[in-house]
Parts: C-alpha cells; sequence; structure tokens
C-alpha cells in the first residue's frame, strides 16, 4: 500500500510540474533521484519558485522529506539549498549546479542527484 502511496505522489508531482498552466516566472523544475547504498529509494520532482523552500514529503519505509530552496547565482549557475530527513539518514547540503546537467552529493551511504532547469514562465 505504501508504494501506491508513493507512486501516486511522485505522479502527481510530476503531472504538476509537466502540464497545465505555464510555469510562473522566477521558478525552476528540479528533478531529485534519492538513494541509499546505491540503490534509488525516490525520484521526486517539482516546480520550486525562486527563493523559496519547496518541500516534497512521503510517509512509509522508504520515507523522506525533501527541502529545496532554489536561486540563480550565475547565468550557468545555480544554487540549491537542499535538506533531506529520509528512514535512511539525513543530509542539508548546499550545492552549484548547471542549469540541465545532473549534480550529485553523498553522505555516508544517502545519496542525492538533483537536475535544475529554469522555466521560462
Amino acid at each position: 500500500m505504501q508504494v501506491w502511496l508513493k507512486i501516486l505522489a511522485v505522479l502527481a508531482l510530476s503531472a504538476s510540474a509537466t502540464s497545465g498552466p505555464a510555469s510562473p516566472p522566477n521558478s525552476y523544475a528540479v528533478s531529485a533521484k534519492l538513494t541509499h547504498a546505491g540503490q534509488s529509494f525516490a525520484e521526486p520532482s517539482a516546480i520550486v519558485l525562486a527563493g523559496k523552500p519547496a518541500s516534497i514529503e512521503v510517509s512509509g519505509p522508504d520515507g523522506y522529506k525533501l527541502t529545496l530552496t532554489v536561486s540563480d547565482i550565475a547565468a550557468r549557475e545555480i544554487q540549491v539549498v537542499a535538506n533531506l530527513d529520509s528512514s535512511h539518514g539525513s543530509m542539508a547540503p548546499t550545492v552549484i549546479v548547471r542549469p540541465g546537467q545532473p549534480a550529485s552529493v553523498s553522505i555516508g551511504d544517502l545519496g542525492l542527484e538533483l537536475t535544475v532547469s529554469r522555466s521560462d514562465g
């Protein structure tokens, strides 16, 4: 049952990120991959407004809460302040990414991969 809740949560977030009205100005499309010991346990995505924290939360055995705050640094640099609390551990990295290119960070067995693109609005 928990697996279906996770799938529904990811589908709902994915649908909101890819359908409906255009993304708001000054926003970012963020895709994440959460891993533990090299195995993926979640792949959430969301539209995040510049400078405003956005959270994704899923309960269950592989439950997690991921909070992201995204802001521009330069034309080819975007800063992501992440806070991940999961059943596998926690981390709070600040990552500088290039638009559209995946960047990853890990602490012990816990890993976070982020891909961020600017939305045109």
